[in-house]
């Protein structure tokens, strides 16, 4: 029986979101579900569903979300896995408890190059869009990293860590500022992000709070 990974959290978790099951080991516990084996590309709203798996597990507790695709053959595996990374999971989740995610994004015009021809299953193409997003981070340009440098400056005090990243989308290029903050400063967070004026002709948006995936990585 194949099992695919929501997160991981620590072992003394008592409960899980319906339609899942915890696996301990190691003073871990990996979230999973029982899955059949296919080879179909993944639908949108199967992409949907996990990721509200992955948030009501984040309501609940300290969580390393995973990113969707994350599937072992079975439950030996999944063990193996959790003793083959004890050390970086447990350091990870010793940062997150009562911790979560906000997201700055910045559009505005794109610079010069050729924008990436993605997949034509809406799936397919999610997925090929998160690789691209990955593969472009820190590729920030002058005028891109001093608009970063000033948000981050007016946010200080909101936020232990961050992140950063630039990728095309469209005929438009954006900029993305991650920022993992608590769980009860989310409300100042969203007061000083209100602050921010973006360049003429940009367009900003404040999302979460969300599971805490640009704060902790998964082991490859």
């Amino acid at each position: 029986m194949r099992y695919v990974l929501y997160g991981i959290v620590g072992q003394d978790s008592a409960e899980c979101p319906p339609g899942t099951s915890l696996l301990p080991a190691h003073g871990l516990a990996a979230v999973v579900s029982a899955v059949e084996e296919t080879s179909s590309p993944p639908t949108v709203s199967s992409l949907l569903a996990y990721e509200r798996v992955v948030e009501a597990i984040h309501a609940r507790r300290a969580v390393i979300p995973l990113q969707y695709g994350c599937v072992m053959e079975n439950q030996s595996a999944v063990v193996r896995h959790l003793e083959d990374h004890r050390q970086e999971y447990g350091a990870q989740l010793a940062r997150l408890p009562g911790m979560t995610e906000m997201g700055i994004r910045v559009l505005w015009p794109a610079r010069a190059g050729a924008v990436p021809d993605f997949p034509a299953s809406p799936g397919a193409r999610y997925l090929a869009s998160l690789r691209h997003r990955y593969h472009s981070a820190n590729a920030l340009d002058g005028e891109e990293g001093q608009l970063a440098d000033r948000i981050i400056g007016l946010l200080s005090g909101c936020f232990t860590e961050q992140r950063r990243e630039v990728a095309s989308s469209g005929q438009r290029r954006l900029l993305s500022l991650y920022f993992l903050t608590s769980k009860t400063g989310v409300e100042r967070f969203r007061s000083k992000a209100r602050q921010i004026r973006p360049p003429s002709g940009a367009k900003l948006l404040l999302s979460g709070p969300w599971p805490p995936y640009n704060f902790a990585g998964s082991p490859e």
